[in-house]
């Protein structure tokens, strides 16, 4: 997670002037508090005052004092208990109580972003700002500004895990642009360590599994050899029924007894493959189920942002890579499909069906949606260009420039992958080939192929 904006929304300081009521009848204790008030005795204060409420407790007015003096003492949570305490009694001192509490939020907020924004020239400021975010949350627990202010203090200190609860919040209650984001990328961020600690941790039986399943009629001994290994036995087909070897032929059989594989050779080149059962390597998929939930939460944010926010190209960017690295190939051409459609004159849409479909191997296809997000760039540039030379008071320079430059990004990486979905088609068309295959008829496929890919890449 890299580059995180520093939150930079300053509130003025709301002036609150704190009225204390004229001295009533009040209980001995009540009475000693307010004394010990006018002096800032606090401690004192306090003390009376929880004498006062433990033998009052319907004492409206030493409640209210009780969360006033736990204000002066920074205790947020006493403050806020007391306060809650006396509302449910009476609302006499509502509107002193709101004032408190907002004069609080605004120091508490100023002072966070003020430590946020030294946090990039002095660390230990971030936790200065943490504090004080924290602090914020708990006098006004509705302030989505304070949540706002402690995700981006955990971001901006690489802390992504803390900063999920606080986006969370904003994204459940405002359904905000950033924190989907956020909460998007470090889900995926977060799926992707998951899923290659589960590479490493199972490097040898993967490969293993896959060289097995590489294994193909006319596959060459030697071929065989190097991607499997030599064969636990070695026969000859002749022998086994009983008949004399004869010189001219090689119809060995291998026997490899680990993978439950049966080789039998015509000359030295493979002619069938018998699995005599399925081999189990015994793979721990712990860890790439745990990779797939992440991939699953991120996903359940960034597809509705998606929705909300279609411009966002960050989003967009963040819902493809899960959907591809969680193996979800028909879900992702199915949303990129659909949203092509939707938004014919949107490059992004566009560029990220073709990305899905090159991954498919539908190379026609994915040439075919470059296209698309190549013409549907330049449209969009173009009109970009005509909003910068007849500004009108809704034209705002520096956003439009920004989405020039985004949109040129994509005109490129769509013109790229053209040259690229050339070349990839190309080798498929020569790994599919048979070995019967007419070697001119071949290569003249195959360098068709890298042919249309030259001026894309060049």
């Amino acid at each position: 997670m890299k580059n995180y904006r520093v939150l930079a929304i300053m509130i003025a300081v709301i002036a609150v002037s704190f009225a204390f009521v004229g001295f009533q009848c009040s209980s001995a204790e009540l009475t000693s508090a307010k004394l010990y008030i006018e002096r800032s005795e606090w401690d004192k204060a306090e003390e009376q005052l929880q004498k006062d409420v433990a033998s009052n407790p319907q004492d409206e007015e030493a409640w209210y004092y009780l969360g006033y003096v736990r204000g002066e003492k920074q205790n947020w949570t006493g403050m806020r208990d007391a306060f809650q305490h006396a509302l449910s009694i009476s609302d006499v001192d509502k509107q002193n109580i709101i004032n408190t509490e907002e004069h609080y939020w605004v120091q508490l907020y100023n002072q966070g972003t003020k430590y946020l924004q030294s946090g990039k020239d002095t660390s230990s400021n971030y936790d200065k700002a943490v504090q004080a975010f924290k602090s914020g949350i708990i006098v006004e627990p509705d302030s989505l500004l304070s949540y706002k202010g402690l995700a981006y203090t955990y971001l901006n200190m690489s802390l992504e895990d803390s900063a999920i609860e606080p986006l969370a919040v904003l994204w459940n209650k405002t359904k905000d642009e950033d924190a989907a984001k956020f909460l998007g990328e470090i889900y995926y961020e977060k799926g992707q360590k998951s899923k290659q600690d589960f590479l490493n941790d199972n490097q040898d039986k993967l490969a293993a599994l896959k060289n097995l399943s590489s294994i193909e009629e006319g596959s060459s001994e030697e071929e065989i050899v190097a991607t499997i290994g030599q064969p636990d036995e070695k026969t000859n087909e002749s022998a086994q029924k009983g008949k004399r070897k004869s010189t001219g032929a090689k119809n060995d059989i291998w026997i490899y007894k680990t993978y439950g594989l049966t080789l039998a050779f015509d000359q030295d080149r493979l002619k069938t493959k018998k699995i005599d059962f399925v081999y189990n390597p015994h793979i721990d998929s712990m860890k790439y189920d745990l990779a797939r939930a992440e991939f699953h939460k991120s996903l359940d944010i960034v597809v509705p942002a998606s929705n909300l926010y279609q411009e966002d190209r960050d989003l967009m960017t963040v819902m493809t890579n899960c959907y591809i690295a969680a193996d979800m190939s028909e879900q992702a051409t199915e949303t990129f499909r659909t949203g092509a459609i939707k938004n014919p004159d949107n490059a992004d849409y566009q560029y990220n069906y073709g990305v899905i479909l090159l991954r498919a191997d539908d190379f026609e296809s994915a040439v075919a949606q470059f296209k698309k997000a190549v013409d549907a760039g330049n449209t969009a540039v173009e009109q970009l260009k005509d909003k910068l030379a007849h500004p009108d008071s809704s034209v705002n320079p520096t956003k439009v420039n920004q989405d020039m430059e985004r949109t040129q990004t994509t005109i490129w990486n769509a013109t790229y992958n053209l040259g690229a979905t050339y070349v990839r088609w190309g080798v498929h068309i020569q790994n599919r080939a048979s070995q019967s295959s007419d070697p001119d008829s071949l290569h003249k496929a195959v360098s068709a192929e890298f042919d249309q890919a030259l001026p894309y890449l060049g």
